[in-house]
């Protein structure tokens, strides 16, 4: 990992407390390097102290020793102050002394965890300053130092706000040096994905319409959108979710095996998969909204900053269908939602039934389907159901499961942030999204958003979303089907 200085934009923000001052510590815990230089920007009228003490106060939030945190906290961070994300002379300056102090050669990570309003100002700014210092635009020398890009969602509110964005990046920096960042790439589980198809030769074998009725993403949070408003409302789960950690999980489990395991190779394939995506349709989408339950006594419209007419989805379902080989007629199912029963992300694989009934004539039942459960949060691993007989006379079927814990075998996953950090302080874009796939899934979408002729259902806090959505992934009848009809 090659020396360099971190800029956080947003240092004073929920997202640099919760996951960034923690991450970039245990990072720099892990190689065992130096503290690293990182620059904190922000309006806010803090300083150095400011900045180190909120520092402090997060990562011993994150179970750090408060002596061993306090001597990361000053060593590492220094506080620029701005008047607006696009006059960024303090940060340059300070950036240019931290590198004369520690003799560094000048690499640079800019991190932007900031609104989306922000964006095409900052990024501007950070592209002239960086083509004059001669790290981006034409004819860079071989020994120039680098410069990385890193966003935070949302990447645009629609199709056109991310081309335009793509287009304002683009005009700035290559692409090579944009790390797009969708948290839920980084988590130990999305990534062992690939390895689950692509080792395991009889999973990837059944991975295809042959086998596969349908597959279940389900990103279920407890959490609400109280004291969010000024964001949310503006935003709804449709984009907030859907678009783009429910895609990403979406795109790596129907992509095809990539040809090198590498960057290129697994971005070029999850493209074609969202190529592939048709456009989603009104009819396949299921929009809702919590209203009280579950001991909550407010639903979302009571929430301050919430319009009492507020359409703003917490719930969205839709139905996603590939034209391609492997997956033509399979229907892929992405559901998320807050205030739901319980905190699950899991993707659910249910596999056809056998195409011949055998057990009914000696007294038995019909097997059920089997299901493969991904569990990626909480309590990470998966789940296999499959039917055996259930002793006795006749052919009774009983369902059970074979299952498997990462965390008994394995212990604790690093946080998905670290392993984010890491990967673009080393130069390595695998578990970033690509411009082309931020532009492709905002056009699946973009029949659905602001579509005001879809109706947003009411649904209790604490449960599992509105009725309505399990028509999604209701089975057709059997008679259309052309499978055994059971009764049993």
């Amino acid at each position: 990992m090659d020396p360099h200085v971190f800029v956080l934009f947003g240092a004073t923000g929920d997202l640099a407390a919760l996951k960034l001052f923690p991450a970039l510590y245990r990072v720099s815990q892990r190689d065992g390097a130096p503290p690293p230089a990182v620059i904190g920007v922000g309006r806010s009228d803090w300083d150095d102290t400011t900045l180190q003490d909120a520092a402090v106060d997060a990562l011993t939030e994150a179970d750090v020793d408060e002596g061993e945190a306090r001597e990361w906290a000053e060593s590492a961070l220094r506080y620029a102050r701005v008047e607006a994300y696009d006059q960024l002379g303090p940060v340059f300056e300070t950036a240019e002394a931290l590198e004369a102090e520690r003799g560094l050669d000048g690499n640079r990570v800019y991190y932007l965890a900031l609104p989306p309003s922000t964006f095409p100002g900052t990024i501007t700014a950070l592209g002239e300053y960086e083509e004059d210092r001669g790290t981006v635009g034409e004819h860079v020398p071989d020994d120039a130092p680098w410069v990385r890009l890193v966003i935070e969602k949302p990447f645009g509110h629609d199709l056109a706000s991310a081309q335009e964005l793509n287009r304002i990046v683009h005009e700035h920096f290559p692409e090579n040096a944009v790390y797009r960042i969708d948290h839920f790439l980084g988590k130990e589980t999305v990534q062992n994905l690939l390895v689950f198809r692509f080792a395991n030769a009889f999973f990837e074998s059944a991975w295809s319409r042959r086998d596969v009725e349908r597959v279940e993403i389900t990103v279920a949070e407890t959490n609400d959108a109280a004291g969010r408003a000024g964001y949310f409302d503006g935003v709804g789960t449709m984009r907030d979710m859907i678009q783009n950690h429910l895609t990403q999980l979406f795109s790596l489990t129907a992509m095809e095996p990539p040809a090198r395991l590498d960057a290129e190779g697994i971005r070029r394939e999850k493209i074609k998969v969202l190529r592939s995506t048709r456009t989603a349709r009104s009819n396949e989408t299921v929009l809702g909204q919590y209203g009280p339950g579950a001991g909550h006594d407010e639903g979302y419209r009571d929430h301050e900053g919430v319009p009492e007419d507020s359409r703003t989805d917490t719930f969205a379902a839709v139905r996603l269908h590939l034209d391609n080989w492997r997956w033509q007629g399979v229907p892929f199912v992405l559901r998320t939602g807050k205030r739901m029963a319980e905190r699950l992300t899991e993707i659910a694989v249910v596999f056809r039934r056998p195409p011949i009934t055998l057990f009914q004539a000696s007294g038995g039942c019909d097997p059920e389907r089997n299901v493969l459960r991904l569990r990626l949060q909480p309590n990470e691993g998966f789940t296999l159901s499959f039917d055996v007989k259930t002793p006795g006379d006749g052919f009774g079927v009983s369902t059970r499961e074979l299952s498997f814990r990462y965390e008994d075998t394995f212990g604790p996953f690093p946080d998905a942030y670290e392993t984010l950090l890491r990967d673009v302080a080393e130069g390595d874009p695998t578990l970033f999204v690509h411009a082309e796939e931020a532009e492709e899934a905002w056009r699946i979408y973009h029949a659905v958003l602001d579509n005001t002729d879809i109706e947003v259902h009411p649904y209790e806090s604490g449960g599992w979303g509105p009725d309505a959505a399990g028509r999604l992934v209701e089975a057709p009848p059997p008679e259309e089907s052309g499978e055994p009809v059971a009764d049993c």
